[in-house]
């Protein structure tokens, strides 16, 4: 009975999450790292930050939610803020602007973001938004400017965008421009994916800042592109560093259809039976490591990222003090060889069910346009970053084709044209079944 109960609760924390592709190389590794259990709770590490010339702490601060939260990682080392015109309708800007005033301006470095889904309409806009953000920010300037989650490589030359941009470095009102990218829009381009926009913004010449998706998931993508910042000397920003959570939707999805009295399709039941025998499998490397739950797994997840010199800073949503407590601790880590084999552990076992955010060759090939990058990305947010209400109101602005609808019966266009074998469409309806409740 303890034997089961104990395989129950691994499958629970360890099921169906994301996997390691490959170490990298380029990664620098360490035979122990600090006891997190004694190490302060302070940044350890600065970087240099491209051609900005700042020195950045190694974790940096994703958009703030709390006022307290947000000061006490400024009293721990933290000193580059992330934001964005559109984070909680600009409450988070005014988060920042409430706290800054405590601490020295020139130490900090502020970094927001302006949205369009195609274009900016004028530069006199482009002004305009950055002067509200301003005030928000209750700040004469911000570090740098962003175009937020660029779709597609036409938005990287959006001469609004850069008319007002010019324009505003020369009131002293932005340093730096920059832009960050999930991955594109499959409405407007099938052809592109997170790599080559990026690459397109690399090579445009007038971004000094990137943000992009860096994980022991989706290195050989991701790892171009910091190779390409550091021979241009782009500062680059690490956003969802950490691939590794908990994703147990699928068992959800099939408790609530034996409560309504229905069977599950052929393919749903394979796929979670072949779930389950992947646990199994885990489970007893896991065991051999030591490895006993998932914060192990997040933890060796982010010292992959730290150990790459060229990913100069990694943002972290800190909601509380509990995270801020767990996150620091890490500063300053390598990766090491213990880690090493643990993600390559968990990719071999896990290595199905883990989709590379930005990749988009599924959605190129789905007959039904189904927006995969987005839906899978708003998962993340909702699993990952705990972000429920943030990630539904996204999934229902989609106003899209259900998963579920779709999936079953599909034939799994997505799927073959996967080069990394990822079992897209229970990945999909799981996703669905978090983000609208429904079966």
């Amino acid at each position: 009975m303890n034997t089961s109960m104990n395989r129950r609760n691994f499958i629970k924390k360890a099921s169906i999450g994301a996997v390691g592709t490959g170490m990298a190389t380029g990664i620098s590794y360490a035979n122990n790292h600090p006891d997190t259990e004694t190490e302060a709770t302070t940044i350890k590490e600065y970087r240099r930050f491209g051609r900005t010339g700042f020195q950045v702490s190694d974790f940096s601060s994703g958009f703030p939610t709390n006022e307290s939260v947000l000061k006490a990682l400024l009293k721990n080392g933290i000193n580059l803020i992330d934001t964005g015109e559109v984070y909680m309708n600009g409450n988070s800007e005014r988060i920042i602007g409430n706290v800054i005033h405590e601490f020295d301006r020139n130490k900090l470095f502020i970094n927001t973001k302006l949205y369009t889904e195609t274009s900016f309409p004028s530069k006199e806009a482009v002004i305009e938004r950055t002067n509200q953000s301003l005030k928000r920010l209750k700040t004469d300037y911000v570090d740098c400017m962003m175009i937020h989650s660029a779709e597609n490589s036409a938005i990287l030359k959006d001469e609004a965008f850069h008319a007002g941009m010019e324009q505003l470095k020369k009131e002293g009102k932005v340093r730096f421009v920059g832009v960050s990218c999930h991955g594109n829009n499959w409405a407007y381009n099938t052809d592109e994916n997170l790599e080559t926009i990026l690459m397109a913004a690399i090579e445009d010449g007038r971004f000094d800042v990137i943000l992009l998706a860096y994980n022991f998931v989706n290195a050989d993508i991701a790892e171009k592109i910091l190779d390409a910042c550091e021979k241009k000397d782009i500062a680059t920003i690490i956003m969802k560093s950490n691939p590794v959570y908990i994703l147990d939707s699928l068992e959800t999805t099939m408790g609530r259809m034996a409560e309504k009295g229905k069977e599950p399709d052929k393919y749903t039941q394979a796929f979670y039976d072949k779930y389950k025998q992947m646990n199994e499998g885990a489970q007893h490397f896991f065991a051999e490591y030591g490895i006993t739950d998932e914060k192990e797994l997040k933890d060796a997840a982010s010292r992959y990222v730290l150990s790459n010199p060229k990913a100069q800073t990694t943002l972290w949503n800190f909601e509380n003090f509990d995270d801020m407590e767990n996150i620091l601790k890490l500063s300053g880590q390598k990766l090491s060889e213990k880690d090493n084999l643990v993600l390559g552990g968990y990719h071999k076992h896990l290595g199905h069910t883990a989709c590379r955010i930005g990749c988009n060759d599924c959605e190129a090939a789905c007959p039904h346009h189904l927006p995969v990058n987005k839906i899978l990305r708003y998962n993340y947010y909702f699993s990952v970053k705990k972000q429920e209400k943030r990630a539904m109101t996204k999934f229902a602005r989609l106003n899209t084709q259900k998963p579920s609808d779709l999936c079953s019966d599909c034939e799994g266009y997505c799927e073959k044209a996967c080069k990394y074998g990822v079992w897209t469409r229970p990945l999909l309806v799981a996703a669905q079944n978090n983000l609208d409740f429904v079966v």
